[in-house]
């Protein structure tokens, strides 16, 4: 037995190093096959959990569960149509009281997504054809008060939106030329909204409730990441898309109202007290929103790869 051990330990002795060369080999070979998906201090760091559309700003979202067209300015159709009260050409504000009735319509894209379906238990369906938009002589350019450019829809998809909400508006898109100049597509109103579940989940469990995360609408509710990781993302990739910090989403009262019309005054008093304030603002800050540096589609499920942290 004790020759056997000497052997052993004279081959230990000898060949110490071929583990950590064998090592060596499984972490260079590892390297060479994720070398193509990840550079230099990228890491993933979650998954797109859920992703959201809003159509018509004031009404529901529409949820997305393939792949979805992300654009220079923000998603297809995102925030692209708004309501404004006919003769002042003021936008209709999500908070206003009185205006319930609106999250009674439900929104749908139909027909690979080319029109927009809006649904309501009093009124005939409303359908929407999306690529008429396109046709720029059909429309004439107008201007809110801020100077904000407008087209409108159509008299009959005002009526409909009129007859739900018992007062007088119009239903109108923002236009954007296309690069040939000919046609004319909706422009999406803001950036791409980014918030983390986790993050959702620490404000609940600090203000005492479980706050729904309709009420922050997001267009992206990433997983996989710590309480309020997201908010210190510089430049992330997701999918085909790179997207780069813009600013902190800060929050007004809309959060005070969910898209069943029911109101929780709390929800803005737990922000103002639990939650970082604007330097410009002084308003509370929750979620990102980022600007589309690389454009492409993004879907449920696609990993979210960090490229540069924010700096504080």
């Amino acid at each position: 037995m004790s020759g056997y051990l000497d052997v052993v330990n004279d081959i230990l002795a000898r060949y110490y190093w071929v583990p950590f060369l064998a090592m060596r080999g499984s972490l260079t070979v590892w390297s060479c096959l994720t070398s193509p998906f990840f550079k230099e201090g990228e890491r993933e760091v979650g998954e797109v959990s859920e992703l959201f559309v809003h159509p018509i700003r004031a009404l529901r979202p529409v949820k997305i569960t393939g792949p979805w067209k992300l654009g220079p300015n923000g998603f297809l159709y995102d925030k692209g149509m708004c309501l404004l009260f006919k003769g002042s050409n003021e936008r209709l504000k999500h908070t206003a009281n009185g205006h319930e009735a609106l999250f009674a319509i439900n929104l749908s894209l139909i027909d690979d997504s080319t029109k927009l379906l809006l649904t309501h238990k009093d009124q005939s369906n409303l359908i929407i054809d999306l690529t008429e938009f396109e046709i720029v002589e059909n429309y004439e350019v107008e201007k809110d008060p801020k100077d904000n450019e407008y087209c409108h829809v159509g008299d009959k998809a005002s009526r409909w939106i009129s007859d739900v909400l018992g007062k007088e508006v119009r239903l109108m898109f923002s236009p954007q030329k296309t690069l040939s100049g000919e046609d004319m597509i909706i422009a999406s109103l803001d950036p791409v909204h980014i918030i983390g579940e986790s993050s959702l989940i620490a404000f609940s469990k600090d203000a005492g409730w479980d706050v729904e995360m309709e009420r922050f609408r997001p267009n992206i509710v990433s997983v996989g990441q710590g309480a309020y990781e997201d908010e210190t993302w510089q430049e992330i990739k997701i999918g085909d898309t790179v997207l780069e910090f813009d600013h902190r989403t800060t929050r007004c009262l809309i959060t005070n109202v969910n898209f069943d019309g029911v109101r929780a005054p709390d929800t803005m008093n737990n922000l103002r007290k639990l939650r970082p304030r604007c330097e410009k603002t002084n308003k509370p800050v929750f979620g990102s929103y980022f600007a589309v540096k690389q454009t492409g589609h993004v879907k449920p499920g696609d990993k979210i790869i960090l490229v540069k942290s924010r700096v504080h």
